[in-house]
Parts: structure tokens; sequence; C-alpha cells
């Protein structure tokens, strides 16, 4: 049986976030085919419970947990190269010495994320794969819009050093996988050709959101879904909340849910806005998606393919959504889910969809239907599977 070795930038368990639940994902269809290894480092511990989960799938888990301000540390050795910042963040001497003198004894590397690219620099005599999930340089180039702070500085500056060298990269490793084909397209344009090595790897969505039944009664709620200290996700409720909501209270008795872990500060003051609730962390969060009427992802930049919006269309929910986080989703407007850009679009069509039971419902039929289609595990795990033979054979 063949060998991979995953090196990953964060620990793939718990899944309380888009890119662990690939990264895990991705893992467990390979380790039907090959005996895969895991290596990973994480900001702070990792619970004994998470170890042992991991162990299951795994072969071998290999992990370094650090703390946080040791990856802030790593940073300062970057400020004078030409490369991004955050593969220095997450670089370290001790990972560097186990790859070194463990990777001959693979048959394939796969690595998640150009974070982790430059512990792999230096392999010439292997197959290396490389997930980059989204093109990192799109959420960079869209968050400098509205940066504040030192991060007025920082973005512009990542994105140019992210652009290059996620080219780079393109040309360094074997193939390389991403989940949208907005952002694969991003890649070849500024390439100035189609990269061949460069596939389309959707998200597939958690099999046990398909075996759901909900049979109780729907609550006028909008909710939204997300890890709650993720800057994308921070500023989309802060705005929604702050801009669209109250232009929808207005005409409509609804409450605003925010649910999801860790909440950062300015997502917690939102509670004062009336009809605002912020959960943090739920143990069923897909409850509070199935008992909205509206299920809202207002995301001002996004790369990628946003896992938010197929779970809720898994679970037939009406989503309406900017043409940001949609554009990942080979889905229509107005079939599969509702595109608004601006703050009185938004509103409006959310307050159609409140009063236009039938409409939501049918909605959220095809959106299941869809999601069934697309973006199952197994279906992208196929074309997974076909994609790392090839490697292998050459």
């Amino acid at each position: 049986m063949k060998k991979i070795l995953i090196i990953s930038y964060r620990f793939p368990y718990p899944l309380t976030d888009g890119s662990r639940i690939r990264i895990y994902n991705i893992a467990r269809i390979l380790a039907q085919r090959y005996q895969v290894d895991l290596l990973a480092v994480n900001e702070g511990k990792i619970a004994d419970e998470a170890l042992d989960e991991l162990k299951k799938t795994f072969n071998k888990v290999v992990a370094y947990p650090f703390h946080p301000l040791r990856f802030k540390l790593n940073t300062l050795k970057g400020l004078l190269s030409r490369n991004p910042l955050q593969i220095y963040y997450f670089h370290f001497g001790k990972v560097q010495k186990w790859i070194d003198r463990h990777h001959a004894d693979y048959d394939l590397i796969f690595c998640f994320h150009i974070r982790m690219t430059r512990y792999l620099r230096k392999i010439t005599d292997k197959p290396k794969v490389i997930d980059f999930i989204d093109a990192t340089s799109i959420n960079y180039r869209e968050a400098q819009e509205r940066a504040r702070g030192i991060w007025r500085f920082i973005y512009p500056l990542e994105n140019r050093r992210l652009l290059a060298y996620e080219l780079k990269m393109l040309r360094e490793f074997n193939k390389a996988f991403i989940t949208s084909p907005f952002d694969k397209a991003y890649l070849d344009e500024n390439s100035g050709h189609s990269n061949q090595n460069l596939i389309v790897l959707p998200n597939g969505v958690k099999e046990e959101l398909f075996a759901r039944k909900f049979e109780g009664k729907e609550e006028n709620w909008l909710v939204f879904l997300g890890k709650m200290n993720y800057a994308p996700n921070v500023d989309a409720v802060v705005y929604f909340a702050r801009k669209i909501f109250p232009l929808v209270k207005r005409k409509a008795d609804v409450k605003f849910l925010i649910v999801g872990t860790s909440p950062a500060k300015e997502v917690l003051d939102l509670r004062r806005i009336e009809g605002v609730e912020v959960t943090g962390f739920v143990e069923d969060p897909y409850e509070y998606l199935e008992k909205a009427k509206v299920v809202v992802v207002p995301l001002r930049f996004s790369a990628g393919i946003q896992n938010k919006v197929l779970e809720a269309m898994a679970l037939r929910k009406a989503v309406v959504t900017t043409s940001k986080a949609a554009r990942g989703i080979e889905g229509e407007d107005g079939k599969h889910f509702v595109v608004a850009d601006t703050e009185e679009e938004m509103a409006e069509k959310i307050l159609e969809l409140l009063a236009n039971d039938s409409k939501r419902r049918e909605i959220g039929d095809n959106a299941r239907e869809l999601v069934e289609e697309k973006y199952r595990w197994d279906i992208v795990g196929q074309k997974l599977l076909k994609e790392i033979e090839e490697v292998l054979k050459h």
C-alpha cells in the first residue's frame, strides 16, 4: 500500500470550521486507498480526545502544538522577505527537521494551504500535491478595502506577496486543488494561461445533514452560522446587524441569530441591538438553521466555496447571500439561492421570502437537489482519488 504524508497548518479536529472539515474529509477519503500519516502544527494545545479521534483515520499522527505567541514572533522573520508573512507564521525549525528526516518514507506529500509550503520547497524527489483550499490573495485583496489600523498597511503588502507566491507554487507542485471555479479562473488569469495542473475540487456536505428530518415549526428567525472570530464572518454579521437588519425589523417581527463558536468582541457587542442574539458554541448548530425562515450569508469579502451556504442548502433552507459568497457554487440566483449586494436589496429579498412560504420551500427544495447532485463527499472523493492516482503513476 502506498504511503501519503499530509501536512496541515492546523489540527483538523474538532470539525469547527470549513477548512478543518475539508482537511478531515479529504484525509478520510485518501485513507480508503492509501496509508495516510498526518503532520499538523496547531496554535495552542490539542485535546487528547481530538488526537484519539484522528488516530481512527490516520496510520500515524504527528502533532506540533505551539503557543500562539510563537506564531506571531515567527512573522517577524518575514518582514524583509518578498514572500507572504503567513508562510513564516507557520514555519518552525522543529517541524522542518522532522520533514527533512522522514519525507523519503512516503510516496506522495499532500500539503494543505500555501502556509505550509516553505517546509517542502527543497523536496524535489517526491511527488507533491497542494490543496490551496482557496486563492487567499482574493480574500486579502477584498479585505484591504475595509481594513482599519495597522491592517491598512498589512493587507495590501500581503496581497501582493500572496498572488506572486500562489503562482509560484503552481509551478512547484505536481498538482494543485482549489474549491472554487472562480478562484481557479482568477489564478489562471493572473498566470496568463490555463493551469492544467490546477483542479477544482469542491467541498462536500456532511452526510448526516441529508439524513436529518425537521418536523418542527419554523421561527421568525434570520440565522447566520459560522466561526465567529474569523474576520470575514465578523465583518458580515456586524454589517448585517447594523445596516440591513434594522430595515427588515421595521417591517417584520423577526430575530437575527448569530450562531457559532468563539464570538469576537465586536460580535458580542451586537447583543445591544434589539432582536439580535449571539449564541456562542451550541451542541447542534444545524437545529438553528432548520428553525430559521431565512439563512443569511452577507459576506463582503470571500474566497473559495462557502460551506455555510452549502450546509443550509442541504437542509432545504432559502439562503440570501452576496454574489461574492455565492460565486464558488454552481447554482442559479433565484432558483437555488437569492443574491443581493446592497443593503436595501438584501432587506427587500428577505422580506419577500418571509412573506412567501411556498417560494421559500421551492428554493429550499432546488437547493437540496443541487447539493445532492454536486456537493456530496462521495462524489468529491471519486474525483480526488482519480487525480491522486494519476500523480502517483508518473
